[in-house]
């Protein structure tokens, strides 16, 4: 709904534009449009890792409505640009939350389809957009000649009910954004501190910079963004002039090339499950540019059609698998920051492809005006086009590179281990859930390894009985946590990585989730000090599945028939924040945890974890991440 009134109001604003100050004002509002990705681009990201992304994308739609209902009653160029500006840097906002945002609503298997669907909702409203905006203006009109109110409709101002509207979609879609529960970054903040979103700010460009596969990534998609806006800019002229198809020549070559781009978001989807993800979109990549440079060598309407819906088959299919290999390799601390500089290059490549191109177009034409070869014209869009497909495939090539980059990032031998912990609160039945789970790993034959926490080792039984000793009642909050990562510090130092260097599956009763539920969540602490806490203590190294084992506190607390220990002792709704915490931590990681109903029959709560976790390993397989250790992850 917001693409589809966004989509209208470009077009109204660049009528309004036009009548206030002819083509000069259309193109300032333009150029408008475009500035703000190379100034806030950068900076959005920082706030989608930094604060809730759910009151960044209702609070960033809520204003773009108020500023595009305000257009209308300010005649004034000044303000259209000020608004201009102020409206892209709120799209650039709600961008890389939204998209840092999916893969806590969808499984890791299902985020091309959803990038696919995503995308088509942002480009599919396009042609929708100029039909409805033209029926709008008869209704204006009509509206102003019969309501007195609002007769300033009439009066030249028949695109003002065409914000309108646009500005209705903004607050549907911050109604429905509000509707939806969404998790927070892990690095949630509460106040802005300007050094933190400097550092911030350095991180998430020293990542996109240096990253071996997220850097050919970004420059792939910045290629499809320029070949898209060198067809549109070069386009016009090209079709006129040497395919001699005219104005409706070029629009059902746009045509074609827009509905090739939507049937490959779709078909991107069904070919992940054949050819695997990075070596798709280099593959699409590569023939992105084969196919420009084809359609630049093509010499009629006919032949330049399928070339065209070619074009944007390739291009669609790379752009949403690039979009799913950066959510996929991404960690969420960082996600935000990775598709702000996503916005940025595609920015960036569309005003290459609709700016510079057509400057470089002229200056070639001037230089081969009137030449041909063999009665083959050689225009300076033609020339132009080709040296562009082969910037495109050079893309490609590079992202390649990628690829190899993927399949080296650990070493293939020892084949690395599988490391499951099991979380839930007192009385969830994790020690009954965890044997059982192990009895059938020996059955199979696996090489297995089983722990605990805290304990585990000879340390961290010492610090296993002042941590549940009921007698240390009196343990600061700060304290106990920071006892919990010392024995997680000796654990996997001693039991953990070892285990997983030499490809051994360890089970692990509890782990780092259970700090970040009851000291970070449950205790007040907060999220993001003991998870920085904890993964400095584990070395970054971190269970490839959680099992959460949900049941409800009070009949977590009646199961337990021994003598309770300090933990179990906590009063003041304490363990119920447990449960909530767990739930949270839940939807913050999904990647990391799968939630199993711990209050059924423990037989057929052990098949669905067997279940889950023979799923978690044919998707580790089947995404070619058997030479990639979980420690690296």
């Amino acid at each position: 709904m917001s693409s589809l009134g966004d989509w209208i109001g470009v077009i109204a604003i660049a009528v309004f534009a036009l009548e206030l100050a002819g083509n000069a004002g259309v193109g300032l509002v333009m150029t408008a449009r475009v500035l703000p990705g190379f100034i806030v681009g950068p900076i959005a990201g920082v706030f989608a890792d930094r604060y809730d992304r759910k009151k960044l994308m209702v609070g960033a739609d809520i204003s773009r409505a108020l500023l595009i209902l305000s257009v209308p009653f300010a005649q004034n160029l000044i303000y259209l640009l000020v608004v201009s500006v102020i409206l892209e840097s709120l799209t650039l906002i709600w961008g890389p939350a939204k998209d840092a945002s999916l893969p806590h609503f969808v499984k890791r298997s299902e985020l091309q389809h959803a990038n696919s669907l995503s995308l088509i909702a942002v480009y599919g409203p396009w042609p929708l957009a100029s039909l409805v905006f033209a029926s709008l203006i008869p209704v204006a009109s009509f509206i102003g000649d019969n309501v007195p109110a609002l007769s300033g409709l009439a009066e030249n101002n028949q695109e003002a009910l065409a914000l309108w509207l646009d500005g209705l979609t903004f607050a549907f879609s911050a109604l429905m954004i509000w509707t939806l529960s969404i998790p927070a970054s892990v690095h949630r903040d509460t106040k802005f501190d300007l050094q933190q979103a400097k550092r911030d700010l350095v991180e998430g460009l020293t990542f996109v910079t240096k990253h071996r596969q997220v850097r050919p990534w970004l420059l792939g998609i910045g290629c499809t963004f320029t070949a898209a806006g060198g067809v549109f800019s070069l386009g016009p002229g090209f079709v006129t002039e040497v395919l001699g198809g005219g104005k409706s020549g070029f629009g059902f070559l746009i045509g074609f090339l827009g509905t090739g781009m939507i049937v490959g978001l779709l078909a991107s989807g069904a070919l992940t499950k054949r050819v695997h993800k990075d070596v798709l979109f280099s593959s699409c990549l590569f023939l992105l540019g084969v196919s420009l440079i084809a359609l630049a060598s093509v010499g009629s309407l006919d032949t330049a059609i399928p070339v065209a819906s070619a074009l944007g088959f390739f291009g669609g299919a790379a752009y949403s698998t690039a979009y799913s290999l950066m959510q996929e390799n991404t960690t969420d601390e960082l996600r935000g920051r990775t598709f702000s500089a996503a916005y940025t290059i595609i920015r960036t490549g569309t005003l290459i492809g609709l700016g510079l191109f057509p400057l470089l177009a002229g200056a070639i034409g001037g230089f081969f005006d009137g030449r041909d070869i063999a009665g083959y014209p050689i225009p300076g869009a033609r020339i132009t086009l080709w040296v562009a497909g082969l910037f495109v495939i050079g893309g490609g090539v590079l992202s390649m590179r990628a690829i190899r980059a993927g399949r080296l990032a650990s070493p293939a031998t020892p084949r690395p281990g599988f490391f499951i912990a099991f979380e839930g609160g007192e009385g969830a039945g994790k020690s009954t859930q965890l044997a059982a789970f192990v009895d059938w790993l020996e059955a199979r034959g696996d090489d297995v390894i089983t722990t605990r926490e805290p304990g585990g080792t000879a340390i961290g039984e010492h610090i296993r009985k002042v941590l549940l000793d009921p007698a240390c009642k009196d343990m600061d909050p700060h304290a106990e946590a920071l006892l919990y990562a010392a024995d997680r510090a000796q654990h996997v130092a001693e039991i953990i990585k070892p285990a997983l260097e030499e490809g051994k599956t360890v089970v692990s009763d509890r782990f780092i989730d259970s700090s970040l539920a009851y000291q970070g969540l449950a205790r007040g602490l907060g999220l993001q000090d003991i998870y920085e806490i904890s993964k400095w203590a584990v070395d970054n190294t971190l269970p490839e599945l959680v099992v959460y084992l949900k049941l409800d506190a009070e009949t977590g607390l009646r199961r337990k028939t021994s003598e309770p220990d300090r933990i179990e002792l906590e009063k003041d709704g304490f363990h119920e924040k447990v449960a909530d915490a767990y739930a949270e931590l839940a939807r913050i990681f999904p990647d990391r945890f799968v939630v199993v109903d711990a209050a059924r029959p423990p037989a057929e709560v052990h098949r669905e974890i067997v279940e889950l976790f023979e799923e978690r390993v044919e998707q580790r397989e089947a995404a070619g991440e058997d030479d990639r250790s979980p420690t690296t992850r």
